[in-house]
């Protein structure tokens, strides 16, 4: 009986539920624009993003955090869920690099790599999303109306086994914005 008593005190513990009070991870899309160019829909997204400091501090200690945004086009149906006609996704690492002492955010997607000097430097970045292209304007020639839907998640199948769970329920990891809805230019 005694382990079922410490597993239960370990338990919640994890879950923060004795840890005091947290201060939450939380990712908001605040705005999205869209505009055909050249025949393609360009998506630029503001994010506003905050990290608990055990985000951080996982972080320092050569935990990655895989972020993961996604655009959905919809025509909307009133009797079924919605068609989708174009979808994208941008996925991106943020991580610390302590030989160098700086933040390095990759683009999966791109192979591409940026550091900077400071974690608000490199939170500032992700939080500004440009000329992303989802898709070509000829796919967007459907008669009705389109919406676009974009948010952002934290992978938490990329972390370590050990934080997968406490990833999950506490509100300290969740780095998930809401669904945000923007208007499609034709």
């Amino acid at each position: 009986m005694r382990w079922l008593g410490r597993a239960c005190l370990g338990a919640l513990l994890l879950l923060g539920g004795l840890g005091g009070p947290a201060f939450a991870s939380s990712a908001k899309v605040v705005g999205a624009h869209a505009e055909v160019r050249e025949g393609v829909l360009y998506l630029d997204v503001d994010f506003k993003l905050s990290l608990d400091k055990e985000m951080i501090e996982a972080m320092q200690n050569a935990i990655p955090l895989n972020l993961s945004v996604q655009a959905v086009i919809e025509q909307p149906r009133d009797w079924w869920m919605g068609q989708t006609i174009a979808e994208d996704e941008r996925r991106y690492q943020l991580e610390y690099h302590a030989l160098s002492k700086t933040w390095l955010i990759t683009d999966v997607l791109e192979h591409e790599a940026r550091s900077f000097s400071s974690l608000k430097g490199a939170l500032r970045s992700l939080q500004r999303i440009r000329a992303w292209p989802i898709t070509t304007a000829q796919k967007l020639h459907h008669t009705g109306h389109l919406v676009g839907r974009v948010r952002m998640v934290l992978d938490v199948n990329k972390l370590p086994l050990p934080l997968r769970f406490p990833a999950l329920f506490d509100s300290r990891w969740a780095l998930n914005s809401d669904w945000f809805l923007w208007s499609v230019p034709r």
